[in-house]
């Protein structure tokens, strides 16, 4: 009995660093949207657009290796921040969209492991949470990163929730994409992501327009073919897309408000910018009846 054992053992040893391999490359969980940073020219202009127009209080500021950032809180998991730059209205201003995930470094590994150019090792953002920044094939910014409890957001929650919020959630990321295609190697290969929906409908045909589900969660990425890298926008769920127009037309004080129009996913979008030209987007849950 004692000889089965040992042999019992000794198998169970022998392969238990391919097991713990294994799950150190498996991909991690990707829970959302949560943050998505911003080049602005001013962070005057980043107060009068995001914390007076959409309502949104501004959290916090720290240090980052990217530069000093300033955050404004959307809920408890997602924020915009920005970083102050002169000459941001000549530059590609999304600085990154970042993903929740429960291990960066896993994360990291994982992406490596797949052939996708990685650091050499996670960060600290500066606000006390891990993190490590790639680039999509369009060149897009995309920073995986976990919430720790140390770190400032967390230290934020149930604080800075304004009643003035124009929206509560980031519904989706649009980001810049130079080619729209099904199936993707980084997206929809690497990282899993789900065609929810792709315009036109007819797989026989190439898509103008992708949308691609979080594996792990409801929010999504859109892409639609641009010109402009500054295409990438927060795009902000709304229940009332009649009251949110009229809530921002009560706040307009030199700002610009343009005309609610029905997508090509038949649900009303309204899409507006700030004084830099950087993109907002609002959309309603449901379709037009």
């Amino acid at each position: 009995m004692r000889k089965y054992i040992k042999q019992i053992i000794s198998i169970f040893l022998l392969f238990t660093p391919l097991w713990v391999h294994g799950q150190e490359t498996a991909r991690p969980k990707v829970w959302g949207i949560a943050r998505m940073t911003y080049l602005v020219s001013d962070f005057k202009v980043a107060r009068e657009y995001y914390g007076d127009f959409l309502g949104f209080d501004e959290a916090f500021s720290y240090n980052s290796p990217m530069g000093r950032v300033l955050s404004f809180k959307i809920n408890d998991r997602q924020f915009l921040e920005f970083i102050e730059d002169k000459e941001a209205q000549t530059k590609t201003r999304l600085v990154a969209v970042w993903f929740e995930t429960d291990e960066p470094e896993q994360m990291r590994r994982y992406l490596d492991k797949c052939k996708i150019p990685v650091p050499e090792s996670t960060l600290d953002d500066g606000a006390g949470n891990g993190y490590f920044l790639v680039h999509d094939p369009s060149g897009v910014p995309v920073a995986f990163m976990n919430y720790s409890e140390k770190g400032l957001h967390v230290k934020s929650k149930g604080k800075c929730l304004s009643d003035r919020r124009i929206s509560e959630r980031i519904h989706h990321a649009g980001l810049y994409s130079n080619k729209v295609m099904d199936n993707d190697p980084f997206y929809a290969g690497a990282l899993g992501f789900i065609t929810m929906w792709r315009y036109p409908e007819d797989i026989a045909q190439k898509p103008d327009m992708m949308y691609l589900q979080i594996p792990d969660c409801i929010e999504n990425i859109e892409h639609y073919p641009s010109s402009d890298p500054n295409f990438s926008h927060p795009c902000f769920l709304v229940t009332d897309m009649q009251q949110t127009v009229y809530t921002l037309k009560s706040r307009l004080k030199g700002q610009t408000l343009s005309k609610p129009k029905i997508g090509r996913g038949n649900r009303w979008l309204l899409n507006l910018s700030n004084a830099d030209k950087t993109k907002v987007e609002f959309t309603e849950p449901y379709t037009v009846r």
